[in-house]
Order: C-alpha cells, then structure tokens, then sequence
C-alpha cells in the first residue's frame, strides 16, 4: 500500500499444494522437473533443447513445454510459483528478443506469481520472528522486568536495521504477517499459490482488523476470491465497502478517532521539486463543499478570461485563499468584486452513488462520490442532504438485479429541495414508497443479453435518456482496470458510426486515454453483448469487461 503506516496484521497458513489438477502424470512429471531444478540441472532447457532438435522424439509431458510457453494459454502461462516456473522465467529471461510481444506479457505474468510466492515466505519468516520476540517480551515482564527493559520490546526497530527499511515498515510487516497467519488461511493461500501479492494482503489484513472471527472468515473468503482480477486500490475499496456493511460502528469510531488525534495540515515536497499544501482527516462534507467551491471560483476565473486550466486555476484560487487573498480580484478591482455568496455545499458536478437502502436506513452498504471514493451510512446521508439542497441536483434511480447488475434506470426532472424530509418516521417499505412518488419518474429498463437494436437513435449523439443508461450499466470506463468514472468519460461507439447504431449494445463509457487506445491499430474492442467487450491488447492478449455489480 502506498502508505506504510495505513496497514496492519495478516496471517500465514500451510502451503497449497503446486499442482492440483487431477493429472497425476503431469504432477508426478512436474515434481520431478521441480526436484531437477533444485539439485541446480535445468530440466527445462534439456526438454526445450529436444523440442528443437527433435520434436516428435520428446517425451509426451515435455511436449507441453515445446512451443511458446508464455504465450496466451502455454503450458508456463498459469504455472503455479515454485523451482519449476523459476527455471523457465530464467530460460525465457536469457534471450527476450526471441520471444513474442504475448510471450513477454507471460514472463511478466510468471515473475509476478513468484514475487508474490516469495511475500508468502516472507511473511511466514516475519510472523515467527514476531512471534519469538513476543514470547521473549511476555516472559520477561512475567519475570517482573519493567517493559522498557524487557528483552523483544522492539521487533521492528530491529527488523528495520536488518531489511533497510523505515520502523513502520517493520512493523507494518510483522503485524501483518501475523494477521494473515492467524486470521487469514485464505488469503495467506492465495499468496502461496502466487495470486494474492503483499500489497493486496495488507489492505485486506487492515480492513478485516475491526470484525468478529464470522465475518473475518467471510470477508477474507470473498475478498481472496477477488484479488487476482482487482488492483491493490480497488481491493482496498471493496475491502472498506465491506467494512463499512459488517461492522459500521467500528468505522465510525476510527474516523472519529482520526479526525480528533490526527487532523493536520500537510506540507510535502514534490518530486519534481515543488510543494504540495494538504489538510488531512478532515469532516468529509467539509471537504466535499470546499472542492465546490474552489470548482465554481477556477470556471468563474476561466470564464474571465485568465490564462491557465481548470487544474491550474484551482490551484490559484487555494493558494489565495491561503493567504488572505481574493482571488475574484484578479478579475476585477475588490470594490467591485465579492466572492460566491455561500454557496450550498454539494453541487451537481459531484456524481453520488447512494443505496436506497443507505439513504433511508434501512442498510449500511456505503455510498459513492464520484472518484472522491467511498462514503459510510453517516457520511452518505449528510452528503445527500447536502445535495438536496443545491438548485442543480438532479436526483436518478438505477434498479439492480440479484446479481447486483442494472436493470432499469430513470431520472427525476427539476429540483428536489425537500426530497429527504420526514422519511425517517415512516415505516421501511412506505419510505421507499414515498420517496420514489416524490421523484415521480419512469424507469426504463437496461438492454441485456442478445441486442435487436430497436431502440437505436438514429444520430451520432445519444440522447440524455440514453447516457445515463449506459453510465448505469457500466459505472466506470469499461476498459480492463480502468476506474475513471463513467460521468466524465466518452460514450464511445465500439463499431464506429454510421456503421454501429447508437444504441445501448454498441455504445460505451471510455475515458479518453482508453477510446483514443481502442482506436489504434493495435488495439481492438468487440461489444459481444450490452456491457460485455472483449479487448484485444497490442500483445494479443485477451481481456472480457462486464457491466458493473454494484455493491448492495
């Protein structure tokens, strides 16, 4: 995780087995590859050396190691870590400029399944020795020895000596190690199997800290499951979303916590050589309604005429602010010159994600705030209030299905000042009742599966109607990995227009770094259903992206 200071305990468990596929053949042949690589003979050069010479005189098992062993699907490609894999990814290493754009990938691929392999050691390594000099610590102060002079008191100033790395790192190490050994069996398994590296391990030990050992072992199974297909931040979110659910009062008290004991200014250099300025653990609301309005002052700015881009003009309008200035009066003279009167705290520009169930308490799944990141129930509620109240907000209903997938959308037309007024006295399911008759729209269902294509506009650009079910569908750009909000990104047509209708099977949300890729000759999409495309990369290697789940 990125900082080193925000992540705690995990806990080891035995090893998988490396090979599990029912072929006891290939196993046993495996194990013998894996004990020739050990003894320090290269099975795997021998092997790929009659595969040269004499292909059809190979042993059946060695064939599976002739041919492009990295590529897509190659018997090396999802090889789990071990002497085996090591020996290859050394073979491959030797001469990169024979292999494939595909083959390099898989080398890439491999070397990051034996990294996370070698986390794996190093945790069961760290959580012994935590657990040595605790015993060391607890026997001594038994013996009477006051704890500054216990022996053990300080594994991770030792540890940061011997690894070369800052105290918190140390220790961060040793707790997590031990979170995962103990709490953990699942996630510590997928790190043994090479899936799981410990950067995804700490924010699923730092998420999991607050819970009961139930839920422990059910959010440790659901987000091992995740981790091989997430990044580290999006696992970090799913991970907090599922804090948030499971123990709400936890979260709470944590966030209060910090914002009490650690809230502070920050000043930082910048690689570059600048400076950064930063207020850290603040109230969210606060933070939200000062993003606000230091939004509406850089497009007043603009709007005026000064140089500089949005970004840059925010800047300038903080660092006035900061320092007593107006940055208004660089529009015009002061007398003349007021700042924004009050404005309301949360204006339309931010995109909320509200469970219905959150807004009305009836559930604690958290919210969303565009790409700001997630909200808990208290914050949720406090924001939307908020956002109620600006003239701008314009209040839309996406209905899921079991499976968490879109499956109508509508949205309210106008204003709704007063749409979370009095819901809370009534009963749950006239709540919902109630604030749907307020909203007073239709909703109009989400196209999934095989597409006919009788609702296609018959115009380059989608309607309003027909955008938002898109961005419904699909929350985010939908190229493998990409988290840029569907809000601000393109509604790309993935078989251009004229020739692809504009309609929900052939339009979607790309940032514009992925639809500026997708139209490169070496990239390609295929929409093979509604929110279902299969990308193609450079290298040749395949990717599917669905429509998104939302958490309910």
């Amino acid at each position: 995780m990125g900082d080193p200071d925000s992540h705690g305990p995990v806990r080891p468990g035995p090893p998988p087995n490396a090979v599990d596929d029912g072929d006891v053949e290939w196993a046993e042949y495996v194990a013998w590859l894996e004990r020739e690589a050990a003894a320090g003979r290269d099975p795997a050069s021998e092997a790929s050396a009659r595969c040269a010479a004499e292909p059809w005189d190979a042993e059946p098992e060695e064939r599976d190691l002739c041919g492009p062993l990295f590529a897509e699907d190659g018997a090396a490609d999802a090889l789990p870590p071990g002497p085996l894999l090591a020996a290859l990814t050394e073979q491959a290493v030797a001469d990169v400029t024979s292999l494939s754009d595909n083959e390099l990938v898989g080398v890439l691929r491999a070397t990051q399944r034996q990294l996370a392999r070698e986390q794996y050691k190093q945790v069961l390594a760290a959580a012994e020795f935590g657990r040595r000099r605790q015993a060391e610590f607890d026997d001594a102060l038994r013996r009477g020895v006051p704890a500054g002079c216990a022996p053990g008191g300080f594994p991770g100033e030792e540890l940061s000596v011997e690894l070369t790395v800052s105290r918190a790192e140390a220790a961060h190490l040793i707790d997590d190690a031990i979170d995962l050994i103990s709490r953990l069996p699942r996630t510590l398994t997928g790190m043994a199997a090479g899936l799981v590296d410990a950067a995804r391990a700490g924010w699923i030990a730092m998420y999991t800290r607050s819970l009961d050992p139930a839920d422990t072992a059910r959010a440790d199974e659901i987000l091992a499951e995740a981790a091989p297909e997430l990044r580290a931040e999006q696992l970090a979110r799913k991970a907090a979303a599922l804090e948030m659910k499971l123990n709400p009062a936890a979260v709470k008290a944590r966030r209060e916590q910090a914002r009490r004991d650690n809230q502070r200014v920050d000043v930082r250099r910048e690689a570059s050589g600048n400076a950064s300025l930063a207020g850290r653990e603040l109230d969210v609301a606060d933070v939200l309604a000062s993003k606000a309005y230091l939004d509406a002052v850089a497009s007043r700015l603009r709007a005026s005429g000064l140089d500089g881009s949005l970004d840059q003009l925010r800047a300038l309008a903080l660092t006035d602010l900061t320092q007593g200035r107006d940055p208004l009066n660089r529009i015009q003279p002061a007398a003349d010159q007021s700042a924004p009167a009050d404005p309301p705290p949360v204006p339309a520009l931010i995109n909320l994600l509200v469970p219905a169930g959150t807004l009305l308490g009836l559930s604690t799944a958290p919210a969303q705030a565009g790409s700001w990141g997630l909200l808990d129930v208290e914050d949720a509620r406090a924001v939307a209030a908020a956002a109620a109240m600006h003239p701008q907000t314009r209040w839309c209903v996406t209905l899921t299905g079991p499976d968490g997938t879109a499956l109508a959308h509508g949205c309210a037309r106008g204003p709704r000042p007063r749409l979370l007024d009095n819901l809370q006295t009534r009963p749950p399911p006239a709540q919902l009742a109630e604030l749907l008759g307020r909203l007073n729209l239709t909703l109009i269902p989400v196209t999934r599966g095989n597409c006919d294509h009788a609702a296609a506009e018959d115009h380059y650009s989608p309607s309003r109607a027909l955008r938002h079910l898109v961005r419904a569908r699909s929350a985010t750009c939908d190229a493998p990995g990409c988290q840029n909000p569907a809000a601000s990104t393109d509604l790309d047509h993935t078989v251009p227009w004229p020739g692809g209708p504009t309609d929900q099977c052939n339009l979607a949300p790309r940032c514009r770094t992925h639809h500026r890729a997708k139209q490169a000759p070496d990239w390609t999409a295929r929409q093979s259903a509604p929110g279902v495309t299969r990308w193609t990369l450079p290298s040749g290697r395949t990717h599917v992206t669905t429509p998104t789940k939302y958490e309910t």
